[in-house]
């Protein structure tokens, strides 16, 4: 029999016997999930079997091409890394501790001394002019080159661990860029998703053994708000999604119009013993710098001190002089020494030793900050750990199992248009609430590694979950 003659004779059958019908295929239905289970139960749809499958990471970037490459963030960090002005600054720096380190090494220049006259020819007659004198002084810095090394070498030590503190923070900004960005895509992913599945009408043609729902005027209507709904929430996203995009390329100097895929949002590991991460927070680059900028300042004070007074000079010469009726050589070596009668330097010491306190007042102030910062840190990142997992465990998994039921239900008749709208967006707010927690743990992570001092490039691969 042709398929027209079926559908006219099921259009000609009384309403009971089609309601019987519609009762032994839901009977049929409900057989089939009582012996596979409720997730196998019913034909899911690919796009339903995406949403409803246990995806908690939903990270990729929708409609982005193929040839669009995937970063990660150890990928974005050393991109930053090599073209930051900020370390270029930083390396700049270094460069100028290590001259002024060769600078305080370095004894001040000899000086030549000529004199040429007409002394002698006046005295024996023969007049003209003659050179009389040739001297050669060098000042002697006896004690002041050994503080300066050792101020220059403090002060070269603290412009490398400045050095590694701005790294950890361009680390910092990089990660903030991109989990931004992943999040960003996983909630355009999820806005697509969560308008494919409000656009499947429940009841469009299926497979032969899914249940056919009737929709009233009103419940279409209902239903098209909530379409409308979710595209709006993709346009949403997709702004979001370009706004992240740009902020990204900007920070990593990625030419305009470069597309970049970020892996999908995974939760960080469980964060190391607090008293482990605090004791390894000496070699904080942080702490460092301050240290060695409060060593240097100590030893500006010795500095000064060396500087009160004039480098003693020793002069070594030759003159030519009228002795005895003819003219002779004469040979001397003299010393100068500066009489401290007008400027004792006593502001120059004084100086250094308020710079030194202050120093010294600073490096106290970054330590108290750096343990409690560290403190702050490993606190947030246990506690949203923590809090993302019971968000999975008791409102995550229930929303998916409540909207799966929900849609089954609202197909077979027994729920109405405002249980299923109810059931999405309850479904679709907690997983957009575990995206987002996600990313703060993420960022969590990024603030401990900062607080501790350690570069996600010196870590070793952790497990993700």
């Amino acid at each position: 029999m042709s398929k027209g003659c079926s559908r006219i004779r099921e259009a000609l059958l009384p309403s009971r016997i089609k309601r019987f019908m519609s009762f032994a295929k839901f009977t049929a239905l409900m057989l089939s999930i009582a012996s596979v289970g409720i997730a196998q139960a019913e034909d899911l749809s690919p796009v339903e079997k995406r949403a409803l499958a246990g995806r908690e990471a939903v990270g990729s970037v929708s409609g982005m091409a193929g040839d669009a490459r995937v970063w990660t963030l150890a990928d974005s960090v050393r991109r930053a890394l090599d073209t930051a002005p900020e370390l270029r600054a930083a390396e700049a720096e270094i460069a100028a501790r290590t001259a002024e380190l060769a600078q305080a090494e370095a004894w001040p220049n000899p000086s030549v001394d000529l004199d040429a006259n007409n002394r002698l020819g006046q005295e024996d007659g023969r007049g003209g002019t003659s050179l009389t004198r040739i001297g050669l002084s060098q000042p002697l810095p006896l004690r002041r080159i050994a503080h300066q090394r050792a101020a220059a070498e403090a002060n070269l030590e603290s412009a490398r661990a400045n050095s590694r503190y701005r790294q950890l923070l361009l680390e910092r900004e990089v990660a903030r860029v991109f989990h931004a960005l992943q999040l960003a895509a996983a909630k355009r992913q999820l806005a697509e998703e969560r308008l494919r599945l409000v656009a499947e009408s429940p009841d469009a043609s299926r497979k032969s053994d899914r249940l056919v729902r009737y929709l009233t005027p009103l419940e279409r209507q209902r239903l098209s708000i909530l379409n409308e709904e979710a595209g709006q929430a993709v346009a949403a996203a997709e702004r979001e999604q370009q706004k992240a995009l740009i902020d990204f390329r900007a920070l990593l100097a990625l030419p305009n119009g470069t597309r970049a895929e970020p892996e999908g949002l995974t939760l960080p590991s469980e964060p190391a013993n607090l008293v482990t991460l605090t004791r390894e927070l000496e070699s904080h680059p942080a702490l460092l710098a301050s240290r060695k900028e409060a060593e240097a300042a100590q030893a500006g004070i010795a500095v000064a001190e060396s500087q009160r007074y004039a480098d003693p000079t020793l002069s070594l010469y030759r003159e030519r002089d009228y002795l005895a009726g003819a003219r002779r050589d004469v040979t001397g070596v003299g010393i100068s020494v500066q009489i401290p009668l007008w400027n004792t330097g006593n502001g120059s010491v004084a100086k250094a030793g308020a710079e030194a306190a202050r120093m010294q007042a600073q490096l106290m102030l970054v330590q108290r900050d750096a343990g409690s910062r560290l403190e702050q840190a490993h606190a947030q990142l246990r506690g949203l750990l923590e809090q993302t997992g019971r968000l999975r465990t008791n409102l995550l998994e229930p929303a998916r199992a409540m909207y799966t039921l929900t849609r089954r239900s609202f197909a077979a008749g027994e729920l109405n248009v405002l249980s299923l709208v109810d059931a999405n967006n309850t479904y679709f707010d907690a997983l957009a609430r575990y995206l987002e927690l996600q990313q703060e743990c993420a960022l969590a992570a990024a603030d401990l590694r900062i607080a501790s001092g350690v570069s996600l490039l010196d870590l070793s691969k952790e497990p993700t979950r």
